[in-house]
Formats: C-alpha cells, structure tokens, sequence
C-alpha cells in the first residue's frame, strides 16, 4: 500500500450515514400509501423521527470534523452578553 495521500481525499463522493437515515425517511411514507388508513399516522410519526435523526447525524458530523480540523466552532444559539461601558451611543440624525 503506497504512503501518498492524495490531497482532495475529501472531495470524493462517498456514502454518508446520516444522508441514508434521512433518505429512509421516504419510505414509510411510501408504505403508508399503500395500507390501510388506521396506519398511516404512526408511519408518518416514524418518517418525521427518521428525518430528525438524520438532521441530528449531520449536527454532530458537522461539528466533529470542525473540531478534527482545529477550526473554530460554530456559531451556537445561546446569546453571550457584551460588555457596555456606560457611554451613550451617537446616532446620525438623533436629536440630543
């Protein structure tokens, strides 16, 4: 086995785990067309929890490659307050 590594490894298309868990979103839905109408609900139930999976599955892909390759985190949604030194804010056209 050679040592080379060539550099646009990452640009290779290849199977993603959470790609397939959110593409076996469709099938139940599928399934749901062809039975009955007692069982449609739970199998949309089961579509929507194998979407969010698969939305989670990339969330934390996304973040562990990041944190792999050193690069800062990503934006989070929690608020971080800043810091006000008491002056007040100038606005073009404010009246004082």
């Amino acid at each position: 086995m050679s040592n080379y590594q060539n550099p646009h490894d990452d640009d290779i298309p290849r199977f993603e785990p959470w790609l397939g868990v959110t593409a076996s979103a469709v099938g139940p839905v599928i399934v749901a067309l062809y039975l009955p109408s007692i069982y449609v609900i739970p199998l949309i139930a089961v579509s929507v929890v194998l979407f969010a999976a698969g939305l989670i599955m990339l969330r934390r892909q996304t973040l562990r490659r990041a944190r792999d390759r050193g690069e800062a985190r990503l934006p989070s949604a929690t608020s971080v307050p800043r810091p006000f030194a008491g002056e007040t804010l100038e606005m073009e056209g404010a009246e004082p």
